[in-house]
Protein backbone atom coordinates (compact mmCIF):
# COMPACT_ATOMS: atom_id res chain seq x y z
CA UNK A 1 0.00 0.00 0.00
CA UNK A 2 1.24 3.55 -1.04
CA UNK A 3 2.49 6.07 1.61
CA UNK A 4 0.15 9.02 1.42
CA UNK A 5 2.41 11.96 0.66
CA UNK A 6 1.61 15.86 1.57
CA UNK A 7 3.94 18.19 -0.16
CA UNK A 8 4.40 21.27 1.28
CA UNK A 9 5.76 24.27 -0.64
CA UNK A 10 6.29 27.39 0.74
CA UNK A 11 5.95 30.28 -1.53
CA UNK A 12 7.44 33.62 -1.30
CA UNK A 13 6.30 36.81 -3.98
CA UNK A 14 6.78 33.67 -6.87
CA UNK A 15 3.75 32.21 -8.71
CA UNK A 16 3.30 28.53 -8.38
CA UNK A 17 2.76 28.45 -12.14
CA UNK A 18 6.99 29.49 -12.07
CA UNK A 19 8.28 27.30 -9.46
CA UNK A 20 10.47 24.48 -11.02
CA UNK A 21 8.73 21.59 -9.53
CA UNK A 22 5.26 23.16 -11.07
CA UNK A 23 4.68 20.43 -13.80
CA UNK A 24 6.28 17.65 -11.66
CA UNK A 25 3.42 18.26 -9.03
CA UNK A 26 0.82 18.55 -11.44
CA UNK A 27 1.32 15.30 -13.05
CA UNK A 28 2.07 13.65 -9.83
CA UNK A 29 -1.32 14.69 -8.01
CA UNK A 30 -3.32 14.17 -11.28
CA UNK A 31 -1.84 10.87 -11.46
CA UNK A 32 -2.08 9.52 -7.99
CA UNK A 33 -4.28 9.99 -4.85
CA UNK A 34 -2.07 9.47 -2.60
CA UNK A 35 -0.29 12.61 -3.60
CA UNK A 36 -1.84 15.95 -2.11
CA UNK A 37 -0.58 19.39 -2.10
CA UNK A 38 -0.01 22.26 1.30
CA UNK A 39 0.69 25.94 -0.26
CA UNK A 40 1.78 28.33 2.20
CA UNK A 41 1.87 31.59 0.52
CA UNK A 42 4.06 34.17 2.13
CA UNK A 43 3.65 36.76 -0.72
CA UNK A 44 1.96 40.04 -0.20
CA UNK A 45 -1.01 39.34 -2.92
CA UNK A 46 -2.58 36.19 -2.91
CA UNK A 47 -2.84 34.13 -6.20
CA UNK A 48 -5.42 32.85 -8.05
CA UNK A 49 -4.71 29.21 -9.78
CA UNK A 50 -6.78 26.67 -10.90
CA UNK A 51 -5.00 24.18 -9.62
CA UNK A 52 -5.76 25.04 -5.85
CA UNK A 53 -9.21 24.38 -6.19
CA UNK A 54 -8.41 20.71 -7.03
CA UNK A 55 -9.43 18.04 -4.18
CA UNK A 56 -5.98 17.16 -2.72
CA UNK A 57 -4.94 20.75 -2.60
CA UNK A 58 -4.96 23.27 0.17
CA UNK A 59 -3.74 26.95 -0.39
CA UNK A 60 -3.34 29.48 2.23
CA UNK A 61 -2.24 32.61 1.78
CA UNK A 62 -0.43 34.98 4.64
CA UNK A 63 0.12 38.52 3.68
CA UNK A 64 2.52 38.40 7.49
CA UNK A 65 5.29 36.49 5.86
CA UNK A 66 6.14 34.40 9.38
CA UNK A 67 8.11 32.27 7.18
CA UNK A 68 9.01 28.90 7.06
CA UNK A 69 8.67 26.90 11.01
CA UNK A 70 5.24 28.46 10.99
CA UNK A 71 4.23 26.99 7.23
CA UNK A 72 5.69 23.94 8.10
CA UNK A 73 3.50 23.73 11.05
CA UNK A 74 0.51 24.16 9.51
CA UNK A 75 1.45 21.64 6.56
CA UNK A 76 1.58 19.19 9.82
CA UNK A 77 -1.37 19.79 10.46
CA UNK A 78 -2.80 19.51 7.39
CA UNK A 79 -1.15 15.71 7.16
CA UNK A 80 -2.75 14.44 10.66
CA UNK A 81 -6.20 16.00 9.31
CA UNK A 82 -6.03 14.17 5.60
CA UNK A 83 -3.96 10.56 8.13
CA UNK A 84 -1.11 10.91 6.04
CA UNK A 85 2.19 9.30 6.32
CA UNK A 86 4.68 11.32 4.61
CA UNK A 87 5.53 15.48 4.99
CA UNK A 88 7.90 16.26 2.53
CA UNK A 89 8.82 19.86 2.82
CA UNK A 90 9.80 21.87 -0.30
CA UNK A 91 10.86 25.18 -0.72
CA UNK A 92 9.77 27.18 -4.39
CA UNK A 93 13.78 26.87 -5.72
CA UNK A 94 14.15 23.26 -5.51
CA UNK A 95 13.40 21.10 -8.89
CA UNK A 96 11.85 17.45 -7.70
CA UNK A 97 11.30 15.04 -10.39
CA UNK A 98 9.28 11.74 -10.65
CA UNK A 99 11.24 8.80 -9.11
CA UNK A 100 11.71 11.14 -5.86
CA UNK A 101 8.22 11.23 -5.49
CA UNK A 102 7.80 7.51 -6.56
CA UNK A 103 10.60 6.87 -4.01
CA UNK A 104 8.39 8.47 -1.12
CA UNK A 105 5.23 7.17 -2.20
CA UNK A 106 6.61 3.71 -1.82
CA UNK A 107 8.87 4.04 1.23
CA UNK A 108 8.76 1.60 3.73
CA UNK A 109 8.84 3.94 6.76
CA UNK A 110 10.79 2.79 9.49
CA UNK A 111 10.68 4.20 12.85
CA UNK A 112 14.20 4.37 13.61
CA UNK A 113 14.68 6.77 10.94
CA UNK A 114 14.07 10.68 11.76
CA UNK A 115 14.68 11.98 8.09
CA UNK A 116 14.66 10.98 4.41
CA UNK A 117 17.26 12.94 2.62
CA UNK A 118 17.95 13.27 -0.97
CA UNK A 119 21.48 14.18 -2.32
CA UNK A 120 21.36 18.30 -3.15
CA UNK A 121 23.18 20.49 -6.04
CA UNK A 122 23.40 24.08 -6.48
CA UNK A 123 25.28 25.42 -8.36
CA UNK A 124 27.74 22.48 -8.99
CA UNK A 125 28.19 20.96 -5.52
CA UNK A 126 26.64 19.25 -3.28
CA UNK A 127 25.21 21.52 -0.68
CA UNK A 128 23.04 19.08 0.87
CA UNK A 129 23.23 16.57 3.27
CA UNK A 130 26.41 17.51 5.15
CA UNK A 131 28.13 16.01 8.57
CA UNK A 132 27.48 18.09 10.97
CA UNK A 133 29.64 16.41 13.96
CA UNK A 134 31.82 19.20 13.20
CA UNK A 135 31.10 22.70 12.62
CA UNK A 136 29.57 22.27 8.96
CA UNK A 137 31.60 24.59 6.54
CA UNK A 138 32.90 24.31 3.32
CA UNK A 139 34.98 21.64 4.24
CA UNK A 140 32.79 19.47 5.96
CA UNK A 141 32.59 15.78 4.58
CA UNK A 142 29.73 14.72 2.31
CA UNK A 143 27.65 11.55 3.28
CA UNK A 144 27.24 8.88 0.48
CA UNK A 145 23.73 7.22 0.13
CA UNK A 146 22.79 4.88 3.17
CA UNK A 147 21.88 5.18 6.26
CA UNK A 148 23.23 7.31 9.48
CA UNK A 149 23.28 7.62 13.26
CA UNK A 150 25.47 10.06 13.16
CA UNK A 151 24.94 14.01 13.35
CA UNK A 152 24.04 15.00 9.64
CA UNK A 153 22.11 18.26 8.52
CA UNK A 154 20.47 18.46 5.32
CA UNK A 155 18.29 21.73 4.23
CA UNK A 156 14.85 21.77 4.83
CA UNK A 157 14.04 21.51 0.56
CA UNK A 158 13.63 17.64 -0.23
CA UNK A 159 13.14 16.01 2.98
CA UNK A 160 10.95 14.06 4.25
CA UNK A 161 9.38 13.39 7.61
CA UNK A 162 7.03 10.56 8.74
CA UNK A 163 3.62 11.38 10.46
CA UNK A 164 5.64 9.71 13.55
CA UNK A 165 8.37 11.59 13.90
CA UNK A 166 6.47 14.95 13.14
CA UNK A 167 4.76 14.15 16.50
CA UNK A 168 7.79 14.09 18.21
CA UNK A 169 9.47 17.01 16.95
CA UNK A 170 6.46 19.30 16.42
CA UNK A 171 6.32 21.93 16.49
CA UNK A 172 9.02 23.49 14.31
CA UNK A 173 10.91 25.91 16.13
CA UNK A 174 8.85 29.54 15.38
CA UNK A 175 12.27 30.98 17.27
CA UNK A 176 13.95 30.19 13.48
CA UNK A 177 11.08 31.30 11.15
CA UNK A 178 13.62 30.80 8.05
CA UNK A 179 17.32 30.54 8.50
CA UNK A 180 18.80 28.11 10.53
CA UNK A 181 15.68 25.71 10.57
CA UNK A 182 17.17 23.34 9.23
CA UNK A 183 20.27 23.17 11.66
CA UNK A 184 17.88 23.02 14.31
CA UNK A 185 15.75 19.53 12.61
CA UNK A 186 18.20 17.72 12.10
CA UNK A 187 20.20 18.93 15.64
CA UNK A 188 16.43 17.97 17.64
CA UNK A 189 16.51 14.90 15.29
CA UNK A 190 19.66 13.75 16.21
CA UNK A 191 18.59 14.85 20.06
CA UNK A 192 16.27 11.91 19.73
CA UNK A 193 18.68 9.39 18.70
CA UNK A 194 16.66 8.81 15.03
CA UNK A 195 19.02 8.23 12.05
CA UNK A 196 18.99 9.98 8.67
CA UNK A 197 18.61 8.14 5.51
CA UNK A 198 19.97 9.19 2.64
CA UNK A 199 17.74 8.46 -0.38
CA UNK A 200 19.71 7.27 -4.21
CA UNK A 201 18.14 10.86 -5.87
CA UNK A 202 19.56 13.66 -6.62
CA UNK A 203 17.84 17.13 -6.87
CA UNK A 204 18.77 20.32 -7.58
CA UNK A 205 18.33 23.47 -5.72
CA UNK A 206 19.32 27.38 -6.16
CA UNK A 207 20.33 28.64 -3.18
CA UNK A 208 20.88 32.11 -3.48
CA UNK A 209 22.87 32.97 -0.19
CA UNK A 210 25.80 30.77 -1.23
CA UNK A 211 26.80 34.07 -3.38
CA UNK A 212 27.21 37.06 -1.40
CA UNK A 213 26.65 39.22 -4.40
CA UNK A 214 22.94 38.05 -4.18
CA UNK A 215 22.46 38.37 -0.46
CA UNK A 216 21.18 41.91 1.23
CA UNK A 217 21.89 43.18 3.79
CA UNK A 218 18.62 42.90 5.59
CA UNK A 219 19.17 38.70 4.95
CA UNK A 220 22.65 38.47 6.14
CA UNK A 221 21.36 39.97 9.47
CA UNK A 222 18.55 37.68 9.48
CA UNK A 223 21.03 34.57 8.82
CA UNK A 224 23.79 35.66 11.35
CA UNK A 225 21.19 36.24 13.86
CA UNK A 226 20.16 32.80 13.35
CA UNK A 227 23.55 31.07 13.38
CA UNK A 228 24.18 32.68 17.33
CA UNK A 229 20.71 31.79 18.65
CA UNK A 230 21.49 28.10 17.19
CA UNK A 231 25.18 27.84 18.77
CA UNK A 232 24.32 29.95 22.11
CA UNK A 233 20.74 27.77 22.88
CA UNK A 234 21.01 24.44 20.69
CA UNK A 235 24.72 23.00 19.16
CA UNK A 236 26.29 25.13 22.24
CA UNK A 237 29.05 22.37 22.09
CA UNK A 238 30.55 24.56 18.97
CA UNK A 239 29.83 27.95 20.54
CA UNK A 240 33.60 28.62 20.70
CA UNK A 241 34.14 27.28 17.10
CA UNK A 242 31.47 29.52 15.71
CA UNK A 243 32.60 32.90 17.59
CA UNK A 244 36.32 31.74 16.14
CA UNK A 245 34.51 31.21 12.92
CA UNK A 246 33.15 34.28 12.57
CA UNK A 247 36.63 36.30 12.98
CA UNK A 248 37.37 34.34 10.01
CA UNK A 249 34.78 34.59 7.93
CA UNK A 250 34.69 39.11 8.46
CA UNK A 251 38.51 39.00 7.25
CA UNK A 252 37.58 36.87 4.16
CA UNK A 253 34.52 39.11 3.57
CA UNK A 254 36.84 42.56 4.27
CA UNK A 255 39.17 41.31 1.31
CA UNK A 256 36.37 40.07 -0.99
CA UNK A 257 32.96 40.79 -0.55
CA UNK A 258 31.85 44.62 -2.34
CA UNK A 259 28.98 44.61 0.04
CA UNK A 260 30.92 46.45 3.26
CA UNK A 261 28.44 46.28 5.69
CA UNK A 262 28.43 42.40 5.48
CA UNK A 263 31.81 42.22 6.82
CA UNK A 264 31.18 44.69 9.50
CA UNK A 265 28.09 42.78 10.34
CA UNK A 266 30.11 39.66 10.80
CA UNK A 267 33.06 41.63 12.69
CA UNK A 268 30.15 43.52 14.90
CA UNK A 269 28.78 39.93 15.77
CA UNK A 270 32.34 38.62 16.57
CA UNK A 271 32.94 41.11 18.99
CA UNK A 272 29.31 41.09 20.64
CA UNK A 273 29.44 37.33 21.48
CA UNK A 274 33.65 38.51 22.77
CA UNK A 275 32.13 40.30 25.48
CA UNK A 276 29.85 37.87 26.82
CA UNK A 277 32.18 35.44 26.67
Amino acid sequence: MENKLVITLVLYRTEFSQTPSYEIIKKAIKKNKSVYLFVYDNSEKIQGNKFFHKENVLYIHDKTNPGLAEAYNKGSLYLKKIQGDLLLLLDQDTLLDDTYIETLLNLKVNQAIGAYVPIIHSHGRQISPVFSDQYIGRDSKLPKVGVYSEPIMGINSGTAISKEMLDKIAPFNTAFPLDFLDHWLFWKIHQLNKKISVLDHQLMHDLSVLDYKTVSSQRYESIIRAETLFYQKYDQDKFYTHRRHLFLRAVKQFLFVKNRNIWRRTFLEYRTLMKGK
